[in-house]
């Protein structure tokens, strides 16, 4: 049985890693995508320019890389035991990260798009990682009884993601606690959710 070969170089440091995409989306928040260059990143970060350029090919790829980590720790699967309470965490978690918290650049990112095509694909990368983490709450309400596992899971997902998003990134209202559980509360009456006993 052959062995693989012996990587070269020092492996990989993961600590670095979190440093660059911390500064990343820093810089994000305050220069947006346009004006975010790979020589301030390292600047920032206290790295060679070609540091950054071997762990990511490009400038588009580095952002990808930092805003997915920004969606997977904003998008951390709950298992409360209702769905009501799943779903409800997983709205206020998009709230507190991107109305409030380190993504707030979201929407500038989106008036950017038209200039940089690579920016549908940011955030494409975001909605995809929280819709992922809607699909294993609803498969939890499955096997709990709650949500027929003939529903249209997909649609649910859109509606309990489409109106928050529409006032995150287009209209820019107020997104209040009251507002969040309306949301909630809407999509799981039409969905006919049974809440376990």
């Amino acid at each position: 049985m052959n062995t693989p070969p012996a990587r070269r170089g020092r492996p990989r440091d993961p600590a670095l890693d979190e440093r660059i995409l911390e500064q990343l989306l820093a810089l994000l928040a305050t220069h947006g995508y346009a004006r975010l260059t790979l020589d301030e990143l390292a600047a920032r970060s206290g790295v060679a320019k070609t540091t950054i350029l071997r762990r990511w090919p490009s400038k588009a790829a580095v952002a990808a890389a930092g805003i997915e980590r920004l969606a997977l720790r904003s998008a951390d699967v709950p298992n409360s035991g209702t769905l009501r309470d799943d779903v409800h965490t997983l709205l206020q978690g998009a709230v507190d990260t991107f109305a409030r918290g380190r993504g707030k650049f979201l929407p500038s990112l989106l008036r950017e798009a038209g200039h940089h095509p690579e920016i549908t694909t940011l955030l494409n990368t975001v909605l995809h990682t929280r819709r992922q983490a809607y699909r294993k709450v609803l498969a939890l309400a499955i096997a709990r009884g709650e949500l027929s596992p003939s529903a249209d899971q997909e649609l649910l997902i859109d509606l309990l993601m489409g109106p928050l998003w529409l006032r995150l990134l287009l209209t820019h209202d107020p997104i209040t606690p009251e507002y969040v559980h309306s949301n909630v509360e809407a999509a799981l009456i039409a969905f006919d959710v049974k809440t376990p006993p």
